[in-house]
């Protein structure tokens, strides 16, 4: 997935045990990998890519779950999260591949998902799926369901730092820390059993200095706000929602989450972080200008 995960355990159980309970959950997050990467020729991704313009491609149940969040989260955006951007990701220059002149397809309009056959298919040439905005979150979720199973009950596992999802509590038995930003003065989520995405578009820029999310709407660059942070149950929503919520710039009604904060293009809300709330006592968000320390999640 082009990114870097590390899982924490920290339960009193015997080493030998979670390190079995561990690799099991690292091997969920390897499985998706090779589904989802599209910098791998071999996933299903790279290959659904490949052929799907010129006959539907079938996929596993697993597949169409996330397909079908995907389209939830789409809905729920009226737009703003959609996988089919892969095309504009080459276009605009975020990729090996380097920037290109004409504008490809793009967009989940021009994909078809059969749900009875279990396949995908492109009704366009030119288009292509891109699930960096949700695949992190999805694989994180997947390995804490195997954690849990194997009983452990105190982990915090992240992917690139902008994606976080932890069980329970930390080996103190207080809420796990991971501030927002990698800043001493930036928020830190306090979080028990709950996720933490943070979206940035500056995370990583082309040529022409754009920011890497992409307005699905426009079919270009973000414009709309400097970062997004989300905190709810899971992983994959905040990974999509926080994304999605860059691209809005702000938070419509339709867009859930314990705790949403989002930091304009230009200036900054008032007093800052407009972040407040409280999950049913999992999860707060406390302004850090102090000097509080965990991990980060920019």
């Amino acid at each position: 997935m082009g990114t870097r995960f590390e899982l924490v355990l920290a339960n009193d159980r015997d080493e030998h045990e979670l390190r079995s309970a561990g690799e099991s959950a690292l091997e969920v997050i390897r499985d998706w990998h090779d589904r989802l990467s599209i910098f791998d020729r071999g996933s299903l991704v790279s290959r659904i890519n490949r052929e799907a313009h010129e006959k539907p491609v079938r996929i596993d149940r697993d597949m169409l779950d996330l397909f079908s969040a995907c389209e939830r989260w789409r809905a729920m955006t009226d737009g703003a999260f959609d996988i089919a951007v892969g095309s504009l990701m080459e276009h605009f220059g975020f990729r090996d591949t380097g920037a290109t002149e004409n504008v490809p397809p793009f967009g989940m309009d021009l994909v078809e998902i059969d749900a009875d056959a279990m396949t995908v298919r492109f009704t366009e040439p030119g288009v292509k799926l891109d699930f960096g905005a949700v695949a992190k979150g999805w694989a994180i979720d997947r390995a804490l369901d195997v954690l849990r199973e194997e009983g452990v009950t105190s982990a915090l596992l992240h992917g690139g730092t902008s994606t976080v999802g932890v069980i329970g509590s930390d080996r103190d038995g207080e809420p796990w820390r991971v501030r927002i930003e990698d800043d001493e003065h930036a928020p830190v989520a306090l979080l028990r059993d709950a996720s933490l995405s943070v979206s940035a578009p500056s995370g990583r820029l082309n040529e022409r200095q754009e920011g890497h999310v992409i307005d699905p709407r426009e079919g270009k660059p973000s414009a709309g706000a400097r970062l997004a942070a989300v905190i709810a149950v899971y992983s994959a929503e905040t990974d999509a929602l926080s994304t999605a919520l860059v691209v809005l710039g702000e938070r419509p009604g339709s867009i859930p989450g314990d705790v949403v904060s989002i930091l304009p293009a230009q200036g900054s809300t008032p007093g800052g972080w407009a972040a407040a709330g409280d999950a049913a006592g999992r999860v707060i968000v406390s302004d850090s200008g102090s000097d509080q320390e965990g991990q980060h999640a920019s």
